[in-house]
């Protein structure tokens, strides 16, 4: 994560772009100009915890006076209409109502003007270059995201090589996008669908919680061999299983040489256990030796998050691994009850919003009180989170532990939450902004999967539309 900042301090040529909601760098705060970082505090000190504002109110002038007006009335209308849970829900058959009616032209227009344009940074690496060094130039990084995943409603076969293979190097393009754009630093994120059938990992899964040693393997590390070796898989399994390790390994590899580093992505309960050891620690135990390459997203929404990452957090540490975490809600509430009700088996997530809010935190408390326990460069972790309660409450734990900026860094979604995003950038904390890219028709619909799985995020931004209309009445007059 130092690299990180000696990026930010190398990026001289800070033109901000228009088209994506920055006029000019002329039009911002010295404090958000391209400007050294060799003066930050190489830890989180209670001097720079103190600088943040908590309420996340002071400083949104400072953000949203930076976009245009058509920015500012797309970002307060998208989020509005992204309040209606009707519109979220049948988003998908709106789209295709869209399509059928406007054409395949004008629907794709409507759509950069609107939703695709708030939400995804571009269809290709020419636009999306540019947009990843102004936001380093805000104190920004970019987690880049090309939204390739097989459907898993397809129930497609095993084999489809020729998807896979096009995975691979549509993120190898990501790799070298982040790379050169934010000079070798930077996350891209992988879906773990991509990367093979969802009917493997399904298959995967049942294997490793069907074993006596699912609970604790003997050779963690080498999840996919005692799978292999379990006599649980037919033949095409393990060869589908062998280059699923391999293509991982490829993107990782790939990544790690350009200086970018690989986020795995978490997907619903019973793909997970599989992910998590796979493309997980497996994946860590091979790439995390020398510095943190690769890390694993776990999803706070589940009862077991707190014992899966203090279950990885003893073993990387016991086998002297370095341990990559990024901690996030997660996506699929209502899927996994609504799966879990209809075959009959316990419910694995939180009963409650509320409940979540205390995994989340307890999970967070327990890494910082032993980040102490770690080198520096040891751990890295980012926290995934638009909640400003539990932003407050993560300062909070910060300034009782002082850990290095290099161990701890935050996160949000392109299109969401600038008025926290750049605040933290601002004052040299480092954030990053999960940046979706990709074709409209592709993004569109990978979007509309997104809507409905974190509608209860998009339903709690009612304090950043409040401050939108705030800044568009005074854009046209009405406040002063």
């Amino acid at each position: 994560m130092l690299r990180y900042h000696t990026a930010i301090s190398s990026l001289r040529h800070c033109v901000l772009s228009r088209q994506h909601g920055i006029r000019t760098l002329s039009k911002l705060p010295a404090a958000l100009q391209c400007q050294s970082r060799h003066s930050e505090p190489a830890s989180y000190t209670k001097e720079l915890l103190q600088k943040v504002d908590t309420q996340f109110e002071d400083k949104y002038k400072t953000v949203f006076r930076s976009k245009s007006r058509q920015q500012l009335v797309r970002a307060a209308t998208v989020l509005w209409l992204c309040s209606f849970e009707v519109l979220v829900r049948h988003n998908q058959q709106l789209l295709k109502t869209s399509r059928k009616l406007l054409g395949r032209r004008l629907h794709e227009k409507l759509l950069q003007t609107t939703v695709y344009g708030q939400f995804v940074i571009g269809q290709k690496k020419e636009t999306v270059k540019p947009i990843i060094a102004d936001y380093l130039a805000s104190g920004v990084g970019p987690i880049l995201y090309y939204a390739l995943e097989e459907d898993k409603s397809s129930h497609s076969k095993l084999g489809n090589d020729p998807f896979y293979a096009s995975s691979v190097k549509s993120f190898k393009e990501a790799i070298d996008i982040t790379s050169d754009a934010a000079n070798k630093t930077g996350y891209i994120a992988v879906k773990p669908t991509a990367l093979c059938s969802p009917n493997l990992w399904i298959r995967l899964t049942q294997v490793i919680l069907s074993s006596t040693k699912s609970a604790d393997f003997d050779s963690y590390h080498k999840s996919s061999d005692l799978i292999a070796d379990s006599k649980s898989l037919a033949a095409e399994e393990v060869e589908e299983l062998e280059k699923l390790v391999k293509r991982g390994e490829e993107i990782i590899e790939y990544a790690a040489s350009a200086g970018v580093k690989v986020m795995i992505d978490a997907e619903q309960t019973y793909f997970q256990p599989a992910i998590q050891r796979i493309l997980g620690v497996e994946m860590m135990s091979r790439f995390n030796r020398e510095s943190v390459n690769v890390l694993v997203t776990y999803q706070t929404y589940l009862k077991s998050a707190f014992e899966n990452v203090d279950r990885d957090m003893e073993y990387c540490k016991r086998e002297g691994i370095k341990f990559g975490a990024r901690i996030v809600r997660g996506a699929y509430l209502d899927q996994e009850r609504q799966l879990s009700e209809s075959n009959k088996y316990e419910d694995p997530t939180n009963p409650t919003f509320e409940a979540t809010t205390r995994m989340y935190e307890k999970t967070a408390a327990h890494i910082l009180n032993r980040i102490s326990e770690w080198k520096d460069g040891d751990i890295e972790v980012m926290f995934g989170t638009h909640n400003e309660g539990t932003l407050r409450q993560l300062f909070t734990l910060l300034s009782e532990s002082n850990p290095p900026l290099s161990s701890v860094c935050f996160g949000q979604l392109y299109g969401m939450c600038d008025h926290i995003t750049f605040h933290l950038g601002e004052l040299g904390i480092p954030v990053y902004k999960s940046m979706p890219y990709g074709p409209v028709d592709i993004m569109t619909s990978y979007l509309g999967r997104r809507a409905i799985e974190n509608r209860g995020v998009l339903d709690k931004v009612k304090k950043e539309r409040q401050l939108l209309n705030k800044e568009i009445r005074r854009e046209y007059g009405d406040e002063v």
